[in-house]
């Protein structure tokens, strides 16, 4: 039986990471990749191990299309895509924030519709293939469609749960959250010590164990109980100093430490 066939536009670090891992797994035919420029899209070939680089002009129709462009470029990318679309044909998404509403043009050409998100991290394709079953991912969509792409996430691993379209933002403003701004907020945390005269290098040492510690206590017990600190013990007169202190550093890192001790305040509360 023939593999379906899938193109991808916008072969970037996620499609290149699902793309390999379906190619090596005999899920899928990789077909077509397009690319912003012929060499992302050889590169791109070259670590998924299969696919052929085209432009729009050369595009050829599949039983499968992922869109993987950035978000904003999706919407401008759907009235390219209609004319190489027949009946049947999948079209899918892999945004967190966007539903597969933005695709709707499509069905005019009889395509069924989907967004499939990961919970991932694509930082590195290479280090993504081998990290990737396990992770959960956020489906919504014309069954149809999911009939066809759930299987595919399964065969690499993936858990999956359903989500209603109208939720799409609030979910993704979730895992930014829990995972961007987990970024965001480490870099303040190391500007404040480093304010403290402690060298970066240093203050992440020292700070890499007490955050592993952290989220294996919030693993265990769940938020409520994993609080510690000057919020937990209610030490108001501290936690103003620290305000005052975060503030004088940099003004956003003094307002990013109140707007967090408020929420703190109240998960302290919820655990008195």
């Amino acid at each position: 039986m023939s593999l379906p066939a899938l193109n991808i536009i916008g072969p970037g670090r996620l499609a290149q990471t699902l793309g390999r891992l379906w190619h090596e797994r005999a899920s899928v035919r990789v077909a077509d990749l397009l690319a912003r420029d012929a060499a992302r899209g050889h590169a791109a070939a070259a670590f998924i191990g299969a696919g052929r680089v085209v432009d729009w002009d050369g595009l050829t129709p599949a039983a499968i299309t992922l869109l993987a462009t950035p978000d904003d470029a999706i919407a401008g990318a759907v009235p390219r895509l209609a004319s190489q679309v027949r009946p049947g044909d999948v079209v899918f998404h892999c945004s967190g924030a966007l539903s597969s509403a933005v695709l709707a043009p499509l069905r005019n050409a009889g395509a069924v519709l989907a967004s499939v998100h990961p919970l991932f991290s694509f930082a590195d394709p290479a280090h993504a293939v081998t990290r990737f079953a396990g992770t959960w991912c956020a489906a919504e969509g014309d069954t149809a469609a999911l009939d066809v792409l759930l299987p595919l996430f399964d065969q690499i691993g993936a858990q999956r749960f359903t989500i209603a379209a109208s939720g799409k933002l609030l979910y993704h403003a979730g895992a930014v959250l829990a995972c961007n701004h987990l970024v965001a907020l480490m870099e303040t945390a190391l500007r404040s010590m480093e304010g403290a005269g402690i060298p970066r290098d240093a203050a992440w040492s020292a700070l890499k164990p007490l955050i592993d510690g952290t989220l294996a206590n919030l693993d265990r017990y769940g938020p409520a109980q994993a609080l510690t600190g000057p919020a937990a013990r209610n030490d108001l007169g501290i936690i103003a100093q620290e305000i005052a202190a975060t503030t004088a550093l940099d003004p956003a890192t003094g307002e990013t430490y109140r707007v967090l001790t408020d929420v703190a305040l109240q998960l302290a509360a919820r655990k008195s």
